[in-house]
């Protein structure tokens, strides 16, 4: 008997690789000890006590009474019928499972990513997501800004997050602090608060929200941005390291040129 060919069909069949070397062990033997049945079949002793108590639930083995344990294999025409059973029953489940599942599964598959959690952010509806999702944040909030500044910081919304313990984070374009509307603002927030650094080209605009939810810019090509809201924690750690990774690279206004935080008048 070719046994590697044997313990590949026993696999096919549903058997572990230790199983089916147990079982083909045990072909022929009426009252096997556990210690016969190690040195039959080579599987390590700590492995084999397992095998046996799931061939004898499988109905490839049973266990002889007496004084200790002792073990015979089911004949192979009798092990296959214990399979088939074990088949078919299984069958049955999967089909009744299956039947239950069309019951309540829409008959049509749905492409909406809203779904998912995703949401698409109009121009409008822009500044009251923002807010939202500010509001909203327990732990972290870190946000990157491009130019033009489209929602300056709000000092009194976010010192309501920092006394909530929430960890506030600004990385913005160098070109922010001439903004003649809301530079001197900045400056400002800034020269009071180690929450911002400023570098000369932020990548895109985005949002990290308690390292599990991301608000990103999505810009046309007509020039209309729109945000697109992505509750995803590996999406979120990646925009995380990204960030930390610019903000490695600012620097703090105290840092900056004094000529870089004048605005330009209007």
């Amino acid at each position: 008997m070719n046994r590697e060919i044997w313990i590949q069909k026993l696999r096919a069949m549903g058997l572990s690789g230790y199983e089916a070397q147990v079982y083909l062990a045990l072909l022929g033997e009426t009252r096997a000890p556990a210690s016969r049945v190690v040195r039959k079949s080579g599987v390590p002793q700590s492995k084999v006590y397992g095998a046996l108590a799931s061939l004898i639930d499988r109905g490839y083995a049973e266990q002889v009474l007496g004084d200790v344990k002792l073990y015979r294999g089911v004949p192979p025409h009798k092990a296959f019928e214990n399979y088939r059973r074990h088949v078919q029953n299984s069958l049955t489940d999967h089909e009744l499972a299956m039947s239950a599942l069309a019951r309540e599964a829409p008959e049509t598959p749905s492409d909406d990513p809203g779904a998912l959690g995703i949401r698409l952010v109009r121009p409008a509806q822009a500044p009251s997501v923002f807010h939202e999702l500010c509001n909203s944040a327990h732990d972290e909030l870190l946000m990157a800004l491009r130019a033009p500044l489209v929602l300056p910081p709000d000092e009194t919304a976010d010192g309501r997050l920092v006394e909530r313990g929430v960890k506030l984070r600004y990385l913005m374009e160098t070109a922010h602090l001439r903004d003649p509307v809301h530079g001197p603002a900045i400056v400002r927030q800034a020269e009071k608060s180690d929450q911002f650094r400023f570098i000369a080209k932020v990548p895109m605009r985005f949002m990290v929200h308690d390292r599990r939810l991301v608000m990103i810019e999505l810009v046309e090509n007509d020039g209309t941005a729109m945000g697109l809201v992505i509750p995803n924690a590996g999406l979120a750690e990646n925009l995380r390291v990204l960030f930390n990774t610019l903000w490695a690279q600012a620097r703090t206004i105290a840092e900056l040129p004094a000529e870089m935080r004048e605005p330009v008048q209007g």
